[in-house]
């Protein structure tokens, strides 16, 4: 992923108005795909190459049947391709931005806990 994406703060701020109510939903869906740890994990996976059924489960050790349910629901939903040579179900991101998303929500999380941190160590001295 060489992807360079550039984010206009005026844009990001101005997105709210233009967007309807059904965009709203449909962004909170995905939002709700999000919130499975166990996706997280697989998507973590799928960062680094295609993999297999297989591969995923042993990579993330959880249940073959689990890892399909969830892999099955995200492809549903446009954010994994799934194809299919032999017998084997290779899985790979459909849609890098669900990667930029987890990025800038796990580095928001990690400054916001620094930042907690650093109070709390503020306040102990």
């Amino acid at each position: 992923m060489g992807t360079k994406i550039i984010i206009d703060e005026e844009e990001v701020k101005k997105w709210n108005l233009k967007m309807p109510d059904e965009m709203l939903t449909a962004v909170a869906n995905r939002f709700k795909l999000l919130s499975e740890p166990m996706r997280l994990k697989i998507l973590r996976t799928l960062c680094e190459s295609e993999r297999t059924v297989q591969e995923i489960v042993n990579e993330i050790s959880a249940s073959q049947a689990n890892v399909s349910k969830h892999l099955a629901l995200m492809h549903d939903n446009g954010i994994v391709n799934r194809r299919k040579e032999g017998l084997k179900c290779y899985y790979s991101i459909a849609d890098d931005s669900i990667i930029f998303a987890c990025y800038l929500i796990s580095k928001s999380v990690v400054e916001n806990l620094q930042d907690r941190l650093s109070w709390l160590q503020e306040v102990e001295s």
